[in-house]
């Protein structure tokens, strides 16, 4: 499932870090080279004077590219279309382009990116930044203090149906409500789905879920930055050193670094040997599956 990703250069002293526990040179940036993939979506006839885009098609959404014979590569739609003063038969409307240039009317093409491609011209820095996303998702989704909220209400859309986005890494309904119980959710296709029911849709006008979300690297707390930190590092160790001493002494700092994250934890939520809930005034029975957490 798609996830949105953070700024590189936020990620750079993270991964200078990752370098420098490998044996390699630190860099001075991120920046990778991005390659657009581009569709054509739909034709339409129009002209271009300097930056208006004149066209009896509405509609076109800001941000379209626009192609055709004359018309300079990387021309795309930076304002919206407004009908043209005074009106006209039919209807003719304005779109401002990013590109100044003249273009006499035509068959003209629309074409929306439908993905994006980055490729990190530094191999060694390429691997240090992918394992580094790759550890914070999968550290992300163990569930922290920081990262997971338990009761939280989401509502149905018009379609009683509940998307999850792309930041979620889990979503589970919450067992202390009597109309969860007969429920089990699970992710399916991008939509919260109930397996008993075989059933994407909802009619509750609040549902309760426990959610974990994924955060971008700068919103993630020191501690638990150091153990993603340590744990890439001995992964890319592996990958592109094949040094077993220098993979130990990693491995060594990373179970360091999970410790400290373990002690932040615990201090940072409140857990309780009774298992009391937290801003609770009643006592549960001692519940280890809960307390315990790993």
């Amino acid at each position: 499932m798609p996830f949105p990703t953070t700024g590189s250069n936020t990620e750079l002293q993270a991964v200078n870090q990752i370098l420098a526990s490998v044996g390699q040179a630190p860099v001075t940036t991120l920046t990778t080279e991005e390659t657009l993939v581009i569709n054509e979506t739909a034709r339409f006839t129009g002209s271009i004077s300097g930056t208006t885009l004149t066209t009896t098609t509405a509609n076109i959404p800001v941000g379209t590219y626009i192609g055709g014979t004359g018309v300079t590569t990387g021309t795309s739609i930076a304002v919206a279309g407004v009908e043209a003063s005074p009106a006209t038969d039919p209807v003719t409307y304005e779109y401002t382009v990013n590109i100044s240039q003249t273009v006499a009317e035509r068959a003209l093409t629309q074409s929306s990116v439908t993905s994006r491609v980055e490729n990190q011209t530094n191999p060694d820095v390429a691997i240090a930044l992918n394992t580094l996303r790759e550890v914070s998702r999968e550290v992300q989704s163990e569930g922290w203090s920081f990262n997971k909220e338990l009761d939280y209400p989401i509502t149905p859309d018009s379609n009683n149906e509940v998307n999850i986005a792309n930041n979620v890494l889990q979503m589970d309904l919450n067992r202390t409500y009597t109309q969860n119980i007969d429920r089990e959710s699970i992710n399916r296709g991008g939509k919260l789905y109930d397996k008993k029911k075989h059933s994407n849709k909802w009619t509750d006008e609040t549902l309760y879920v426990d959610i974990t979300w994924y955060f971008d690297w700068k919103d993630i707390p020191d501690p638990i930055q150091a153990f993603i930190v340590a744990r890439a590092a001995s992964i890319v160790s592996s990958r592109i050193i094949g040094d077993g001493n220098q993979y130990q002494m990693l491995q060594q700092k990373e179970a360091f670094t999970r410790a400290t994250a373990m002690e932040y934890e615990c201090n940072q939520e409140d857990f309780s040997f009774f298992g009391a809930p937290k801003s609770g005034n009643y006592y549960q029975p001692y519940q280890p599956f809960h307390t315990l957490q790993r």
